[in-house]
């Protein structure tokens, strides 16, 4: 029998206006959108692709609230737009699945990616200049920070190459099944820009009017506190619906007796609304909001030799000028 799966996916980039356009789709009333937004789940799937394992950890878990006022389903994880073997996986499952692909100045994204990583401590190096100088260490899993889930997220380059991953998305599947966006028409002109995403889609406009955005870039007060929301132990981070960030971290957590008893996990579970909206006061105390710092003329021009040719790429793909962006 066939899985219901979804019907569309929001891969990226990050920092693109992903969040926004997500919370647009997810209510209007046709849309069954993904709990959490971005699971990454094909990111991590490793081994063969089973239908019935896919629908336990995944399906039941992100869409179990779908109803049948639904006629579509999506989620919005964007590590799927680097990543060649998710977008097979999908496919695989969903060979008519449909993609959209959100694009920015790299510039401006990666400054504004930076932050966001050292906010959800997958970075640990505040200077952004020092953190661009460590890719290639990085990738031979050198000063990988302790929290990172995925070294690969650090390598600053390759994040900013929208045009070679846009490039990529439209040769797999198809520029009918693929939308491309840029970020900013969707802050100019959110409502013609979430018309054409439900003509991309298929689906009726709901007649919106008010497209909220999400708020800029933050960071935190207290990094001790910040590490205890982000990373909590892994029978906790399942009763508040937290991420644990990679298999290697929840083996040694289990390792050391991270678990927990039984008693305590029974406890912790049917305490865990009390518990979710604890964390949620306290992850708003701790952020504050923040901005990220000029580039540096030095790290400017270095970067210039990776980007603009990826700049000039997108601009031929989309068929418009972006010499602004250089």
């Amino acid at each position: 029998m066939k899985i219901p799966f979804p019907d569309f996916f929001v891969v990226g980039a990050p920092r693109c206006g992903t969040t926004s356009l997500c919370r647009y789709l997810a209510q209007h009333p046709q849309i069954c959108f993904s709990y959490p937004k971005e699971p990454h789940y094909f990111s991590r799937l490793e081994g063969p692709v089973d239908p019935e394992r896919i629908r336990h950890e995944y399906l039941e878990r992100c869409f179990a609230h779908r109803g049948p006022q639904h006629r579509l389903m999506g989620e919005g994880s964007v590590s799927y737009l680097y990543s060649a073997e998710a977008i097979e996986h999908i496919l695989s499952l969903g060979p008519e699945s449909r993609f959209i692909v959100q694009v920015r100045n790299p510039f401006d994204m990666l400054r504004s990616y930076h932050l966001r990583l050292l906010f959800v401590l997958e970075e640990d190096e505040r200077d952004f200049a020092v953190a661009w100088s460590l890719q290639g260490a990085r990738a031979r899993g050198e000063r990988i920070p302790r929290h990172c889930w995925d070294r690969r997220l650090l390598q600053y380059a390759e994040i900013g190459s929208l045009g070679t991953a846009l490039e990529r998305m439209l040769k797999r599947v198809g520029p009918e099944r693929c939308l491309p966006i840029v970020f900013d028409d969707l802050v100019a002109e959110p409502r013609e820009v979430y018309e054409r995403v439900l003509r991309f889609l298929g689906i009726e406009s709901d007649g919106r009017t008010r497209f909220p955005r999400k708020r800029g870039s933050h960071a935190w007060r207290h990094r001790w506190l910040q590490v205890l929301l982000y990373r909590p132990p892994s029978f906790v981070a399942r009763a508040v619906n937290v991420r644990v960030p990679s298999s290697e971290e929840q083996s040694s957590e289990r390792a050391r007796g991270g678990g927990g008893p039984g008693t305590a996990r029974r406890l912790i579970r049917s305490a865990g609304r009390a518990i979710r909206r604890g964390r949620l006061h306290l992850l708003r105390w701790n952020r504050i909001d923040a901005s990220p710092e000029p580039l540096p003329v030095e790290l400017r021009a270095e970067m210039q030799a990776v980007l603009i040719p990826e700049i000039h790429k997108l601009a031929e793909i989309l068929g418009r000028d972006l010499s602004h962006w250089t």
